[in-house]
């Protein structure tokens, strides 16, 4: 009986080992390959930031220097033009200046400056009886208008004539206000910023009746 047991019992531990069999590993999967990453790219140059556009001043309102001077400017009596932030109105003080072309009385204007010890001509527009303006001095240089450090950053306008003792004619007025609001807007230039001659010394220049103007101008009428 007793072998009987034992030999149960051993077919049943071959039987169990039989069904069981030999010990399986755990089953794992392999690491998956990891697929290549995409190539990068340089990044592309950044672009160059664009150069300031540069507005175009206008010219076409004046008669340029070249088309009235017969000489030069003396380059080496100039100063350079600091940021315009005034204006100071001229006359002339002669009646007669606005009689004749006004291109030989511009002339004339500067062999007078330039006996001073002058570059050229005081004045960066000079307008004539009949409103047209002209250009004087360049505006690259300082004006020689207003004396000493009064014509730091100051564009001086003269008018042909004495309006101490005429009337300022309705195209040389209209061409001075056109000429003050161009230069206001082209420099930013306040109306207050706008003087008459005799705002910076004891002289009758502009001239009573165009200081007037001045001060309708100043005033925005």
């Amino acid at each position: 009986m007793r072998r009987l047991v034992l030999a149960t019992a051993g077919i049943g531990l071959l039987l169990a080992g039989c069904l069981r069999g030999p010990a399986s590993p755990a089953f794992t999967l392999a690491p998956a390959t990891p697929a290549n990453p995409p190539m990068r790219l340089p990044d592309p140059p950044a672009p160059k930031p664009a150069a300031p556009v540069k507005a175009a001043v206008d010219t076409a309102w004046y008669t340029p220097r070249s088309a009235w001077a017969s000489g030069t400017v003396n380059v080496g009596d100039t100063e350079p033009m600091a940021k315009p932030w005034r204006i100071t109105v001229h006359h002339s003080g002669n009646v007669s200046d606005d009689d004749g072309d006004p291109k030989s009385m511009l002339r004339t204007f500067e062999r007078n400056h330039q006996e001073k010890g002058w570059a050229c001509i005081g004045y960066h527009f000079i307008i004539a009886k009949d409103g047209r303006v002209f250009e004087g001095r360049p505006l690259k240089y300082q004006g020689a208008h207003a004396g000493g450090e009064n014509n730091l950053g100051n564009i001086g306008v003269c008018l042909m004539g004495d309006f101490d003792t005429t009337q300022v004619p309705k195209a040389q007025r209209e061409a001075l206000f056109d000429t003050l609001d161009r230069l206001g807007r082209t420099y930013g230039i306040k109306r207050n910023n706008v003087y008459g001659h005799r705002d910076f010394k004891t002289t009758e220049c502009p001239g009573r009746n165009l200081y007037r103007l001045v001060e309708k101008f100043q005033n925005g009428e």
